[in-house]
């Protein structure tokens, strides 16, 4: 049976996606920029040189939604590829490095709040260095 498991996984591995946005030049003021889905931090972009790239591309996986999130780890123990960790506020993160978007944590979900990325959930936000965030463009421009 885990033959058989891990055989699907790598299966699903070849089917992940990359989604590449564009957005233009971003003014410096900001510590960081973010792809975020719902809330949830699909990319962090830093600047190099004190510019920010004007493009992006952001791997296809399964995020959970932060506000839905309510901490009872069900998620992390069902991820053949540990890909899923709590935060300091006690939410799951998916790290789309790892994730193979196999579905198992979203099938298992007690709130059903975790979603596979799809671009249209897609914004981006500037992060200060104090760590708060300003929505810099609903919807992005998709490659």
């Amino acid at each position: 049976m885990k033959s058989i498991t891990m055989i699907l996984v790598f299966t699903v591995i070849a089917f992940a996606g990359v989604f590449s946005f564009n957005w233009g030049s971003i003014d410096v003021d900001f510590a960081a920029l973010e792809v975020q889905a719902k809330g949830a931090v699909v990319k962090t972009i830093e600047a190099e040189d004190g510019v920010f790239p004007e493009s992006a591309e952001v791997i296809e996986s399964y995020y959970v939604v932060p506000e839905g999130c309510i901490g009872c780890q069900i998620c992390i123990g069902q991820c053949p590829v540990e890909a899923i960790t709590m935060d300091d506020n006690n939410i799951a993160v998916i790290d789309p490095e790892i994730c193979i978007n196999c579905g198992i944590c979203a099938s298992g979900c007690p709130t059903s709040t975790i979603e596979l990325l799809d671009a249209d959930d897609c914004a981006l936000y500037g992060i200060d260095a104090e760590g708060n965030s300003e929505l810099l463009l609903e919807e992005l421009e998709e490659d």
